[in-house]
Formats: structure tokens, C-alpha cells, sequence
């Protein structure tokens, strides 16, 4: 955790008070957020109408993100109590179905809470180079909504993950196993099982193909274009700084951040902060930090469009 002017901070036991998890708003998030995608799907096999599946895909990208974000907190081990349900829980329901490894995600992740816009953080290839033109922004998002960012990521986060991996592994072949990585197999069963019982749910309804259209395709598609937004917002812009909070962006309540930042990712500041919050009780620290003072006015936007507007010139 870095802080700013101790004096203000909140105080060990308020960081204690707010970074307790609930199991209970962690499964409400996970159900609504279930509840979202089922209506998606039903509303296309219902009204087979081109706006109303283009409405599906969306609201489906939306939510992807949603789980993403929740693997989020699984990662940072804030879904639940027990260590053993909060990785299974993120793996299998947040992470496998959109054909990822939140294991390997917390490993980077860690790594870019530590060092968030140096040469040693993984996100730099997302977050680095702004501000930039229009037109290189616009093939940005072009290469997002054709499908192309979505395998060069991929193929990033492969190698990241490997290379961190032989980072981890420079102690010795007589070093433990961490907890952190379980077996291949188990990343991959969770991939199958949760892919697999989604097709067979969508065949046994008679619509199969809307596995390719209306969730594989929003997950190479339109889910990197909000990942996009999304992530540059957090940082991009900035320089890397020992204190986190004028290296990162936190984005105000509204619609934008209903599209974009679900589970409370827009209190982005206050997360780098503290990490250990989970993300329904960002909204009270965001408060308890803006009353006295604490937050740098100039790193708090009042929407997406705001931040876009001082990075891509």
C-alpha cells in the first residue's frame, strides 16, 4: 500500500473495517451478473431480430467484463474468506468461461500493483504511449471489434505468464509448489467443464450457434473494446511515481461507468491504495478519502469521455 499524507489516511482499523469480505455481496454480484447474461441469451432466442441479438451481444460484453472484474477481486483473494472457494470460485465462474486462468492473472496482476507503469509492469502495452492521435486510437479500436487485439493478447499473456513463471522457478527445481499454481489440468477442466455445459445448455435449447455469436464472438470482439477503455482510464497518461495515487485515475459515478467499470473498478485510485478493499466497499473509501482531502482532484474524472478527451489528442 502507498499512501499519501499520513495524517489524512484512513486508519489501520477503518482499512480493517472496509477490507473484510462479505460472501453475501460477492454472491449477489455473481448472480446478477449470471442473471444478465441468462436474460441475454433468452431475449435473442425469444425475439430473433438483428437489434435485439446486436442488444444481446452487447449486454453479454458488458457482462464478460463484469466476470472479469470479479476475477479481479478473486485474484486480490476478495470474493470470500476461504482462500480454497474464493480461487475456485473465481476460476470456475469468473475465469474459465471466458477461456482464462485467474492464477496466472493474479501473478501479473500482483506484479503490476507493485510496479504500475514501469518497465516491469505487465499492462504497459496497454497503458503506455498516451497521449496518442485520433487515427492511432481509432486503429486501436479497429483491431479490438475485428478480433485481432484479442489473439495478440493472448499470445502477451502467454508469454508474460511464462515469463514469469521461470522468474518464480529461480529458486530451485527442489521448491514447493505455490499455491498459486495448480496443476494444468485443473485450469483446464475448469475451461471445458464451464464451456461445455453452456454449449449443451444453448443445443438442448435448440440454438448451438449462439455459443460462436453471442459468446465467443462479443468475447474477441466487443469485450476489447470496454477492456480497452477501461484499462487506459486506469492509467495511461501517467508516469510511474512512488505514490499510486498521481499514477492512477479514478472515474465518478454515472452511466459511463455502469457500460465500463462495473463492481466498482472506476475507484481506481483508491483500489491501487488499497488493494485489500473489496470492490463494494470502494464506494465508502472513495468517500472517506474525498472528505478529508486525501485524493488529487486532478486524477478524478466525472466520466469515460472526459478522460478519452485528455488522451487522445
Amino acid at each position: 500500500m502507498l499512501t499519501g499524507p499520513d495524517s489524512n489516511m484512513l486508519s489501520p482499523q477503518e482499512v480493517r473495517d472496509l477490507s473484510g469480505t462479505s460472501a453475501w455481496q460477492t454472491v449477489k454480484a455473481l448472480a446478477m451478473d449470471w442473471a444478465l447474461i441468462f436474460a441475454a441469451f433468452a431475449l435473442a432466442i425469444l425475439w430473433p431480430h438483428p437489434i435485439v441479438w446486436l442488444a444481446s451481444l452487447l449486454l453479454i460484453a458488458r457482462q464478460q467484463l463484469a466476470l472479469a472484474i470479479m476475477m479481479h477481486d478473486a485474484a486480490h483473494k476478495r470474493l470470500f474468506a476461504s482462500v480454497t472457494l474464493n480461487d475456485n470460485i473465481g476460476q470456475f465462474l469468473c475465469a474459465a468461461p471466458l477461456l482464462f486462468s485467474m492464477y496466472s492473472y493474479r501473478t501479473l496482476h500482483l506484479r503490476h500493483h507493485k510496479e504500475p507503469l514501469t518497465a516491469e509492469d505487465p499492462d504497459l502495452s496497454l497503458t503506455g504511449g498516451y497521449p496518442i492521435s485520433k487515427k492511432s486510437f481509432a486503429r486501436k479500436l479497429l483491431r479490438d471489434a475485428s478480433g485481432i487485439s484479442y489473439f495478440k493478447f493472448i499470445r502477451y499473456f502467454i508469454h508474460m505468464a511464462g515469463k514469469q513463471k521461470a522468474r518464480s522457478s529461480d529458486s530451485g527445481p527442489g521448491a514447493k509448489r505455490s499455491s498459486d499454481s495448480p496443476p494444468t489440468v485443473k485450469i483446464v477442466c475448469s475451461i471445458l467443464l464451464l464451456n461445455s455445459l453452456m454449449l449443451a445448455a444453448l443445443t438442448l435449447l435448440g440454438h448451438p450457434w449462439l455459443y460462436l455469436t453471442l459468446w465467443l464472438l462479443p468475447a474477441i470482439t466487443a469485450l476489447q473494446v470496454l477492456l480497452r477503455i477501461r484499462g487506459i482510464a486506469e492509467h495511461a497518461g501517467y508516469q510511474a511515481t512512488k505514490n499510486q495515487m498521481f499514477c492512477s485515475r479514478t472515474v465518478t459515478p454515472s452511466w459511463q461507468t455502469v457500460v465500463f467499470a462495473p463492481h466498482g473498478v472506476n475507484y481506481h485510485i483508491e483500489h491501487h491504495v488499497y488493494p485489500s478493499i473489496p470492490h463494494y466497499n470502494l464506494p465508502a473509501a472513495h468517500k472517506m478519502m474525498r472528505e478529508r482531502a486525501i485524493l488529487p482532484e486532478a486524477n478524478i474524472f466525472s466520466g469515460y469521455d472526459q478522460v478519452l478527451q485528455k488522451l487522445i489528442i
